[in-house]
């Protein structure tokens, strides 16, 4: 483990050593207000292999990682690509969606066993699915006013996440 943690430390150094001294030789690199994405997309990355190659295998990790190098890249989008700090209004469920993705990420990293991580990433991909349907009227125009009529659907699919964390969370104890 020490070892590895070593390369890893080294690899940080000669990745930010170079990248400082290309800009101090004003190669034309991105200046950090660019780039400064990169570093939660890559503490992420390294806490997810962290959790693969590691001997301390907590799901946690995967959790985290997962949702730092997403939002990671979203902001990469905004700071380099398409998206812009103003779109971000518009893509704000990107987030929720990230969320849902860390905890299904998490749940399937504790062998499919860690039923509140289930529970949270199916009730936030809901919230998730629910803001992208509103927010790109994915439904046609009138989603914004159809979407509300809906709650009580809300209503069932907690009934039924509830349920099936009642049901399968007893069996895996």
């Amino acid at each position: 483990m020490r070892k590895k943690g070593t390369v890893l430390l080294a690899l940080l150094l000669i990745a930010l050593g170079s990248y400082l001294l290309l800009s101090e030789l004003d190669i034309g690199l991105p200046g950090w207000e660019r780039i400064w994405p990169v570093l939660p997309l890559a503490g992420g990355l390294a806490l997810v292999i962290s959790y693969f190659f590691g001997s301390h295998r907590d799901p946690g990790r995967v959790f985290f990682g997962t949702a730092a190098a997403l939002v990671g890249a979203v902001f990469l989008f905004v700071t380099l690509g398409p998206l812009t700090y103003e779109g971000l209004t518009t893509w704000w469920p990107v987030f929720v969606l990230i969320g849902s993705a860390a905890f299904l990420a998490q749940w399937a990293a504790a062998d499919f066993r860690d039923w509140d991580a289930l529970f949270l990433g199916l009730v936030t991909l809901c919230i998730g699915g629910a803001g992208s349907a509103i927010t790109f009227q994915l439904l046609g125009p009138d989603t914004r006013e159809i979407l509300p009529q809906l709650w009580p659907v809300a209503l069932i699919l907690a009934g039924l996440m509830v349920l099936l964390r009642g049901l399968v969370g007893r069996r895996s104890r």
